[in-house]
């Protein structure tokens, strides 16, 4: 039991420390722009690093986990649970786009 939790401690400890791959600094404002000029709305410095990571890595995981990360930056903002998914899904899907496609 003890080895699990050494393991599980050394795992959150390793995600805590990697939550953003390295990314190059200079995508995340070039990304804020992007989205600016394409779509017209403006995201922060936190949701536009969630959405370059979804852009920059292979899987639709990779999606699903930046709608989470950014309904929850929302959620703590104020934002209801519900609409806070949606914009977030939308932003997503915007900038992204759909793995469908």
């Amino acid at each position: 039991m003890s080895q699990s939790d050494n393991i599980n401690k050394i795992i959150n400890r390793t995600r805590l420390n990697n939550s953003l791959r390295d990314l190059p600094s200079v995508l995340v404002p070039v990304w804020q722009i992007k989205i600016r000029e394409r779509f017209g709305i403006n995201v922060d410095r936190e949701i536009a690093e969630y959405i370059v990571l979804a852009a920059h890595e292979s899987g639709t995981w990779k999606r699903q986990r930046a709608i989470r990360k950014i309904e929850k930056l929302l959620i703590e903002r104020g934002g209801d649970k519900t609409e806070s998914y949606n914009i977030a899904k939308n932003i997503v899907e915007m900038a992204v786009g759909n793995p469908q496609q």
